[in-house]
C-alpha cells in the first residue's frame, strides 16, 4: 500500500525526480512494509506502494479475501522479499501483488487490477522508455501452474486484462515460468514491447503466483530486486518509416504478411489481451497456417520479430 511522505520531503522528492531522466519503481526490493487496517479490527502487511487482495476496492470483500501476499525473510538481497501464493476459498484466490489496485469479482472474467488516476496511492507515475525489466525469482509451483510478471506502460486509465483502453497502452512486457526453482534464486529478464512512440505516464505492474484466470491452489512464488534495463538497445517500436506492411487473418485460419524486405521478420507470435501469447512460430513464407491456435473470437495482438526489426499489429476476430 502507498506510504504518504511529510510535506517537508516533497521538495526533496520533486528535485531528485528531476535529476534523472531514467524512472525506476517504488519500494523494488520490498524492503518496506506497511501495517494496514482492514475492517474493523483486521490488521495486514503489505509492502509499501503495493498491494493485494485485502486492499481492493471493494471495501466489503477485503476482510474475507485470503491473505495472498505476505512478507518473507528469505531475500535474494536485503532483508526481506515479497511471498505470493495461490489460496483456495471457494474458488482459487491467485497470489497477486500490483502497484496499481485490484477490483476483485467472483466471476474471474471480471477481475482486473488498474491504475487509479486520481489516487495517488493507486498509481505509479512513469515517463521514461526501459529496454527492459530484470529481477529475481524463486517458484514452488503445483503441476500445470505457472508464475507471471505483468508490465504495462500506459498513459491516462490502464488496466488488465483490457479490452477498453488499449489505445492507452504503450508498451508491455510479460513474463511466465513454470520451473520449480527449490531454494535458488533465478534471475528474469524480459523485454518491452512498444507499440508507439509516445511517453507514457503511468507503469502497472502485477506480480502473480499464479497462471492468470486458471491458478492451481498452493503454488508459491517470491519476488525481489526488481529493475528498468535502459540503454541495451533492445527497446523496440513497430516500424513506421518502412514501406507500408500489414497484417491480416483471412477466416481465421491463415495469417498473411507483407513486407517490402523478404525475410525481415523471422518470427510470429500472437498474444491474447490478458498478455498470454496463445501461438508461436518460425515463418517460412509470407503466408502461415494458424489453424493450431485454436482462436476465438476476440481481440489479439499479433507480434513479429526479426534480428533487427520489430512489427505488432492489434487484429480483431469476428
Amino acid at each position: 500500500m502507498k506510504k504518504f511522505l511529510l510535506t517537508a520531503w516533497i521538495p526533496v522528492m520533486f528535485m531528485l525526480s528531476h535529476t534523472s531522466a531514467q524512472d525506476q519503481l517504488e519500494n523494488p526490493g520490498f524492503e518496506a512494509w506497511d501495517d494496514v487496517l482492514i475492517g474493523a479490527s483486521d490488521t495486514i502487511r503489505e509492502p509499501v506502494d503495493w498491494s493485494s487482495l485485502k486492499t481492493s476496492d471493494d471495501e466489503s470483500l477485503s476482510p474475507l479475501a485470503p491473505v495472498v501476499c505476505e512478507r518473507s525473510a528469505d531475500a535474494h538481497s536485503g532483508n526481506y522479499s515479497v511471498q505470493l501464493t495461490n489460496v483456495m476459498t471457494l474458488l482459487v484466490a491467485n497470489g497477486t501483488a500490483t502497484n496499481g489496485r485490484i477490483h476483485p469479482n467472483l466471476i474471474t472474467s471480471l477481475a482486473y487490477m488498474y491504475t487509479d488516476t486520481a489516487d495517488g496511492r493507486w498509481n505509479t507515475p512513469f515517463t521514461s522508455r526501459p529496454d527492459s525489466i530484470t529481477g529475481w525469482y524463486k517458484y514452488s509451483p503445483q503441476p500445470s501452474d505457472t508464475l507471471e510478471v505483468q508490465v504495462i506502460l500506459h498513459k491516462g486509465y490502464g488496466k488488465q486484462p483490457d479490452n477498453n483502453y488499449l489505445n492507452n497502452w504503450i508498451a508491455q512486457a510479460h513474463f511466465r515460468s513454470g520451473i520449480n526453482t527449490g531454494n535458488q534464486w533465478h534471475r528474469f529478464s524480459t523485454p518491452f514491447i512498444y507499440y508507439n512512440d509516445q511517453i507514457p505516464e503511468y507503469v502497472l505492474i502485477i506480480l502473480n503466483s499464479g497462471n492468470g484466470f486458471y491458478p492451481v491452489a498452493g503454488s508459491i512464488a517470491w519476488f525481489d530486486d526488481l529493475n528498468m534495463v535502459y540503454g541495451s538497445g533492445t527497446a523496440t517500436v513497430k516500424d513506421s518509416e518502412e514501406a507500408p506492411e500489414f497484417v491480416y487473418v483471412e477466416g481465421n485460419q491463415t495469417m498473411v504478411i507483407r513486407s517490402c524486405q523478404p525475410g525481415r521478420y523471422t518470427m510470429a507470435g500472437i498474444m491474447d489481451i490478458t498478455g498470454r501469447v496463445v501461438w508461436k512460430e518460425y515463418i517460412t513464407s509470407d503466408r502461415i497456417d494458424i489453424s493450431r491456435a485454436g482462436l476465438k473470437k476476440g481481440l489479439y495482438l499479433i507480434i513479429l520479430t526479426g534480428r533487427n526489426a520489430h512489427h505488432t499489429e492489434k487484429v480483431l476476430l469476428n
